[in-house]
């Protein structure tokens, strides 16, 4: 038996990004995405879900629910906090498939990445419209597996923006009521 637990053990491992290789992965990813919306233009749907499934494993999405809501996640029970990030999942990649509809041959490349204490920021530039943007993965250590925690996307932080949002629903409503919002209407 504990041979087969160590072995799953170096399999969760084998899978997980590491930090001298998030550079690299992610220009993969990048280009594979970018591959796939160039042959899929006609259904976004289908091109997010094979993006989803080149990204989904990078992205700790329970954690951005949580940075999103603040300090309110911790009065969540198990039920609502499992709720709450289905929820919030959901709602993050239909906005990205709604998207989707933006591009036009854009391409991303990366750029350069930093440390920052705990934290690594990848930097990546898309030119649109002749100017230079940047989009910045920011991502944290999760137990020896380099995870995004947020996306700045020209400067606006996608977790600040739901956050702000968020804030100014439960300033007025409870808790049922954001979630209801949340898996109905477009945040972000």
């Amino acid at each position: 038996m504990r041979i087969v637990v160590l072995f799953l053990l170096s399999i969760s491992f084998v899978f997980a990004l590491k930090l001298e290789d998030i550079s690299q992965v992610m220009q993969k990813n990048i280009d594979e995405s970018l591959k796939i919306l160039e042959q899929e233009k006609t259904d976004k749907t289908k091109s997010a879900d094979k993006i989803f499934a080149l990204f989904d494993g990078i992205f700790d999405y329970d954690f951005m629910a949580k940075l999103s809501l603040s300090t309110r996640y911790d009065t969540l029970n198990t039920t609502e906090k499992g709720q709450y990030n289905r929820a919030f999942e959901a709602n993050l990649k239909k906005s990205f498939t709604d998207k989707l509809s933006l591009y036009d041959s854009q391409k991303l490349k990366v750029v350069n990445l930093t440390e920052q204490g705990k934290r690594v920021f990848l930097k990546t530039s898309m030119v649109v419209d002749g100017k230079e943007n940047f989009v910045v993965f920011k991502f944290y250590n999760k137990d020896n597996d380099w995870k995004i925690y947020d996306v700045d996307i020209f400067g606006i932080s996608i977790i600040q923006t739901y956050r702000s949002q968020f804030k100014d629903v439960l300033a007025n409503a409870d808790f049922d009521t954001l979630l209801n919002k949340l898996s109905s209407v477009h945040f972000e």
